[in-house]
């Protein structure tokens, strides 16, 4: 079970939204508004990306899993931007004809907010991120 949760169709196919989500360095693609730079060490599983925030922060996040062109997972390592810790996220998807279902859920500790705040806010982020992925297709 996930504190929350944001369930979605896109109009793309599954391998093509795993791609985009596996393109780890790419979140300021998607993001443009709220991310001023991402710098990305290594590829694949464990590679660790560097957000820097336009609104000042940065989070830094270590990609945990990309399995089968349907699970996306991640976590943050470090964190001045958000008031969470022990910030979890899987992202799974899976087909509707030619389209992808995709289900980004995650898990955390509230730091300094409460549950009820933060749940609009991440359950807004997913929707922008989901949104975002076929403008880079």
């Amino acid at each position: 079970m996930y504190k929350v949760l944001v369930e979605k169709t896109i109009d793309l196919p599954r391998k093509r939204v795993f791609e985009l989500l596996v393109d780890f360095g790419g979140i300021e693609k998607i993001l443009p508004d709220m991310v001023a730079s991402c710098g990305l060490t290594g590829s694949g599983v464990g590679a660790v990306r560097t957000v820097i925030m336009k609104d000042g922060g940065t989070v830094v996040e270590r990609l945990d899993a990309a399995h089968d062109d349907s699970v996306f997972a991640y976590s943050m390592t470090a964190n001045d931007a958000l008031p969470v810790e022990n910030y979890f996220a899987l992202v799974s998807l899976s087909d509707d004809g030619d389209k992808t279902i995709a289900r980004w859920g995650s898990n955390w500790d509230a730091k300094g907010a409460t549950d009820a705040e933060l749940v609009p806010m991440f359950e807004e982020l997913y929707t922008t991120l989901i949104d975002g992925l076929p403008s880079l297709a």
